[in-house]
């Protein structure tokens, strides 16, 4: 691998990890709200709710996770059947996402109407772990596996692909 594709891998594993972090922050950053509420430091602030939630339905759902399953996911499966068990577990995964958030969403009306905070901390930790393991999943086990299979021209693809999101609200 010469210097520029070792460039281009290096830079599409480091913005992947990145926007992993950003969510992670994200999430990280609703469970610490909600146990501030929960111990009576903080009134619940559902504006704020509602925009990180809009946040990991906008950008995680709506960018990132496209883009791993038509760039990374697809150009993995290319090159190796060894990824094959583990990207049709993601891509499910993926898929689910979405229905996931709005079930966190609902408990939160749910608390809103019916003070049920407890239902609601359930839910969205339910989805915090959830994703949480999804993205230990791609950087532990997916990742390796591409750093060892895809080509230049592979992680030039991802890499420009990914470059793409710097221009989203990370």
């Amino acid at each position: 691998m010469n210097a520029t594709t070792q460039d281009a891998m290096l830079q599409a594993i480091g913005i992947i990890k990145d926007e992993h972090q950003s969510m992670g922050a994200v999430l990280k950053g609703l469970q610490a709200h909600l146990e501030a509420v929960r111990e009576g430091r903080d009134k619940p602030d559902f504006p704020l709710f509602h925009a990180m939630f809009d946040y990991i339905e906008t950008i995680p759902d709506r960018v990132h996770h496209p883009k791993e399953d038509e760039y990374l996911f697809r150009l993995l499966r290319m090159r190796t059947a060894a990824a094959d068990i583990i990207l049709d577990e993601l891509e499910g995964q993926h898929k689910v996402c979405a229905t996931l958030l709005a079930s966190v969403r609902k408990a939160m009306c749910a608390y809103r109407e019916s003070a049920d905070l407890a239902g609601f901390e359930r839910s969205l930790n339910a989805y915090a772990e959830f994703l949480w393991e999804h993205m230990r999943k791609e950087e532990e086990i997916v990742l390796p596996l591409a750093e060892q299979h895809l080509t230049g021209e592979d992680w030039e693809a991802i890499h420009a692909a990914f470059q793409a999101n710097r221009s989203q609200a990370w």
